[in-house]
């Protein structure tokens, strides 16, 4: 869960620079969907049909949320608040965004795993509604002092103090804080939260108070959830329940404070010294708890509790899967600075040493006697049998082995087409290299076949509900075994040797417990295991089938336990001081492989599955936070009922108004759009208007988009004017280019995007006339076609995309009939050092067209209509329009697009034989959106550049340009 930047929202619509979206990938809703709507008192609620009973479920609780989470907080906001319920790439997440006047809270349904923190809820829809609705309760508060509330007033994007002036861990730390008090659940009370305090601490490698905001290394952006909430539970303690909301009404105050002043005025002292003190009884406790540990494994052990390390490995980590005779394992390495990919490994020891570095030791022996050789500290890094890279840009996942040992299953997101993603079922040939798509849209993870290899038990999530289903493995149909609920998850099948039984983790009654399904027929879960209040969960099958090896928190830290399934009894076989999970077993060998976490990531390490460790071993709540707070589940949150759900419509609308603004070589024009919108963006219009110098576009245009279904229709009119005849930029153009242009259009767009691959098709035409110096009330009609596809390879860690784009417009001007055509291309090429882009494009038109459709390089592109409309306009806004002009025309572009300000190099022609040549070199930083319409932005581009001319008539003129123009 997270807060989106106040400050990236307020600037929004301003010259934001960044990285140009691919094809849809910035939508954070998807209107063709069957959208519907609840209301209660406080919220209005949408969401996709397909997630109806998940969002009932909230709907029935979000009142009771309300009153609690304003009654804890001590503010109500003044508004209604507007929750959208998405899921567009099956993960779990939510975000808030604390406007005073249009709260906005976002649900991402699809319920996370219990080695999560997070995980430990009595319901995802209701730690998501606590803790996001914590954000909006805190940070809407006003503000006391009558500058800042009308400033507030008065500003596009109306944010409160708190919103402004907070630090992230403060925001996020607070509602972490607050999910834990209300549902005595949550991150606050997770094994999950304690392991990962306890384990940095130990290491020594805890965040220092400026890193805890973001801190780049391994899970330092959970930081601010974890030991925010925890140093603001240490500061309760300290100062008194009340204390945080006096701290809220220091900062809202009349008399305008910072935060480290309103801070200090609460606590006693500055943040940054009261958190120094924090970090230090923390690490006490930490070690605390390992001499807890090594306590209860006695003197005499000759491990740490922990079994070995197989693997030293860095960030993150998947699950392992060993084949089923013993020989190989496989896993997924998702390092910092590379892509993610799944290796294979022999299981077999490797030799410490290649005959190479012991010959290569003995020499510096020989050459330094004195010189000491390393201890053996860790393992010989192995090398992989195989590897699968990511292929189109998409990585896969958790491999798990076929009968035959050369085959695995693997996950991988694909697209749906509309910009939201899924993970399917693929199926990788290691010998090969062959992948073999499976299932198709189907939001499967977790596959585990049968030992016959012709079916696979799995987890489907669709709409915040968690079902058990089979794949069948030759056709990818799904049979649904057991039912998902919002209150009950299946998570990580596993099959039974025989193949007739299936063991998965199912969240239920606020616990993780281990349950067993008949594999061959739909059934009631059957829950097996000791009934102490644990978690269980992650089981996986020993030899025989009749014990499986799961991860337990019993004793408060995630170990590795081995249960009899006839008898619930369990045995603990390892006692880590941080976390250890993902158990594998490799009967060949009588070993549990699992990973074990550390500060900066996730080793792959190894017990002997007959160890047996003190089962009477437990943390002490005393030594939070580096130890779990047991769970203690407040009263349930009462439920009531709500108005019947309607249907979405057209969607409630709000409206915005934005300055618009377009400045380049040819004059300067300014103006400002009003839009029309509604929170999904099925329907968006916006009128503008702008005026300037006569050298630049000006006028008025009105249009809409409706997006509620495919192909996306749009249409507009305008009146605009045009006189590069008189631009500023030192160069005068043809008077053929003047033109007062009015008119309508009509456009078809059907988007597509399939995650490796996008696809962007439309069809156009408009009428209108021209008049201006050359032409009187000349008519004007123009049909449109084109196509943009992008296409993005991997190759290790090279990552390559490739654009490809045609164009066509036909029509008469002024009587003469004319046709026009233009193709585009592009490649990127991103690896960790280097990351680069050229593109290029070339067209004609025909002889016989009017002056006015023929190619001019140079201004900015038009504001107020659609650019197909003129796309005989090559932009560079470092040059006037008209620098050259003809029949042909061809651009290039080269640019180093690492920083929010890319270098490029730039060059176009045209004419009759594109020999004359105009370059430009510059920096420039580009933000593009199709839609935010939650939060009532429109189509934005937003361009801020600077340009140098390397050639004739302008050579060593520099100009800087910049632009904020809307489409619906």
């Amino acid at each position: 869960m997270r807060l989106i930047s106040t400050l990236a929202l307020a600037l929004l619509c301003a010259a934001a620079l960044a990285r140009p979206a691919r094809a849809q990938g910035d939508q954070l809703t998807y209107p063709n969907l069957r959208w519907r709507t609840i209301e209660t008192r406080h919220f209005t609620i949408h969401y996709p049909a397909r997630a109806e009973a998940w969002t009932r479920d909230v709907a029935s609780r979000i009142e009771s949320v309300y009153g609690e989470v304003t009654a804890l907080v001590g503010h109500a906001p003044g508004r209604r608040v507007t929750i959208i319920v998405e899921d567009p790439n099956s993960m779990s997440n939510g975000f808030a965004i604390p406007l005073l006047d249009e709260p906005l809270i976002f649900f991402w349904p699809t319920p996370p795993d219990p080695t999560t923190g997070v995980g430990d809820n009595r319901g995802w829809g209701e730690m998501l509604a606590v803790h996001e609705f914590a954000h909006v309760a805190q940070l809407t508060r006003p503000s006391r002092n009558p500058l800042q509330r009308l400033l507030a007033r008065i500003a596009p994007a109306k944010l409160g103090p708190l919103a402004l002036k907070s630090p992230r861990w403060l925001i996020e730390g607070y509602a972490t804080y607050v999910e834990g008090k209300l549902t005595g659940m949550g991150r606050p009370h997770s094994a999950w939260r304690a392991a990962v305090l306890r384990e940095w601490a130990r290491d020594g490698k805890l965040p220092t108070y400026g890193q805890l905001d973001r801190d780049p290394r391994f899970e330092g952006g959970s930081m601010a959830y974890l030991a925010g909430s925890a140093y603001l539970e240490w500061l309760v303690e300290r100062s008194g329940d009340s204390s945080l909301v006096h701290l809220w009404r220091r900062m809202s105050a009349r008399r305008n404070r910072s935060f480290d002043a309103a801070f200090a005025g609460v606590f006693g002292g500055y943040p940054q010294d009261l958190y120094g003190r924090f970090t230090a009884e923390l690490t006490g406790k930490a070690l605390e708890v390992e001499r807890g540990i090594g306590a209860a494994l006695g003197a005499s052990a000759a491990d740490s509790g922990a079994g070995r390390v197989v693997q030293s490995l860095q960030w993150r980590t998947g699950s392992p899967a060993v084949s089923r005779d013993g020989r190989l394992v496989a896993l997924t390495l998702s390092p910092r600075d590379e892509p993610t990919r799944v290796v294979v490994w022999r299981t077999e020891e490797s030799p410490r040493d290649s005959i190479a570095a012991a010959r290569a030791r003995a020499r510096d022996l020989q050459l330094d006697p004195e010189d000491v050789p390393a201890v053996h500290w860790r393992p010989t890094p192995r090398t992989p049998v195989a590897t699968l890279y990511p292929r189109g840009g998409a990585a896969f996942t958790e491999p798990r082995f076929l009968p035959d040992g050369h085959r695995l299953l693997v996950i991988r997101y694909t697209g749906r087409g509309d910009g939201a993603v899924r993970p399917d079922l693929f199926e990788w040939d290691m010998r090969t290299g062959d992948v073999r798509r499976i299932t198709h849209d189907a939001a499967v993870q977790h596959a585990d076949p049968s030992p016959d290899g012709r079916w696979a038990a799995a987890d489907r999530c669709v709409g915040g509900i968690c079902d058990l289903v089979r794949v069948d493995l030759a056709t990818g149909r799904l049979t649904t075994l057991a039912h998902g609920a919002p209150h009950v998850v299946y998570h990580r099948p596993r099959v039974s040797p025989d193949g007739r039984t299936i063991a998965v983790s199912v969240q239920s009654g606020g616990r993780w417990r281990v349950a067993l399904v008949d594999a061959e027929a739909p059934a009631d879960p059957r829950f097996v295991g000791p009934d102490d209040g644990a978690n269980r969960y992650e089981p996986a099958f020993l030899a025989g089938g009749r014990e499986v090896a799961l991860v337990s928190d019993a004793t408060g830290i995630p170990n590795i336990e081995v249960m009899e399934l006839a008898t619930g009894a369990t045995r603990t076989l390892t006692l880590v001081t941080g976390a250890a999970t993902a158990p594998e077993p490799d009967s060949a060998r009588g070993a549990i492989y699992y990973l074990r976490l550390h500060a900066t990531g996730l080793d792959l390490s190894a017990v002997p599955d007959s160890v047996r460790r003190p089962a009477t071993f437990a943390t002490s709540p005393a030594l939070a936070p580096a130890a779990r707070v047991p769970a203690a589940p407040a009263p349930a949150l009462a439920t009531a009922q709500f108005a019947p759900p309607r249907a979405y419509g057209i969607g409630p609308r709000t409206y915005r108004v934005l300055p618009s603004l377009s400045w380049g070589a040819e004059g300067k024009t300014f103006g400002l759009m009003l839009s029309g919108l509604d929170p999904v963006g099925r329907l968006t219009w916006l009128a503008q208007g702008m005026y300037g110098d006569r050298g630049t576009w000006r006028g008025g245009s009105l249009g809409a988009a409706w997006r509620g279904s495919r192909p996306i229709v749009a249409a507009e009119g305008f009146y605009t004017e045009d006189h590069p005849s008189e631009q500023h930029g030192g160069l005068a153009a043809p008077p053929s280019l003047d033109v007062d242009y009015a008119g309508g259009a009509l456009r078809l767009e059907l988007p597509l995007d399939l995650l490796t691959n996008a696809h962007r098709l439309w069809i156009g035409g408009s009428a209108g006339r021209l008049d201006g110096p050359a032409r009187d009330r000349a008519t004007r009609a123009i049909a449109f076609a084109g196509w943009r596809g992008a296409f993005e390879q991997t190759a290790r860690t090279w990552r390559l995309v490739e654009t490809l784009g045609l164009s066509g417009a036909a029509g008469r001007t002024a009587g003469a009939g004319w046709s026009r055509g233009m193709a585009t291309a592009s490649l990127s090429v991103h690896s960790p050092r280097l990351a680069i882009t050229a593109e290029g494009g070339w067209g004609r038109v025909t002889s016989d067209a009017d002056p006015f459709e023929q190619f001019a390089i140079g201004g900015s592109r038009p504001p107020l209509f659609d650019a197909a409309l003129l796309e005989q306009r090559i932009a560079m806004p470092a040059l006037p329009v008209g620098v050259a002009g003809g029949r042909s025309a061809a651009f290039f572009r080269i640019a180093l697009p690492r920083s929010p300000l890319t270098p490029y190099y730039w060059g176009g022609s045209a004419g009759g034989t594109l020999r004359e040549w105009h370059r430009v070199v510059g920096l420039e930083g580009a933000f593009r959106t199709d839609g935010l319409w939650p939060v009532r932005v429109p189509g934005v581009r937003a361009v801020l550049g600077v340009g140098y001319s390397l050639d004739r008539p302008l050579r060593h003129e520099t100009r800087a340009y910049a632009s904020v123009t809307y489409r619906p």
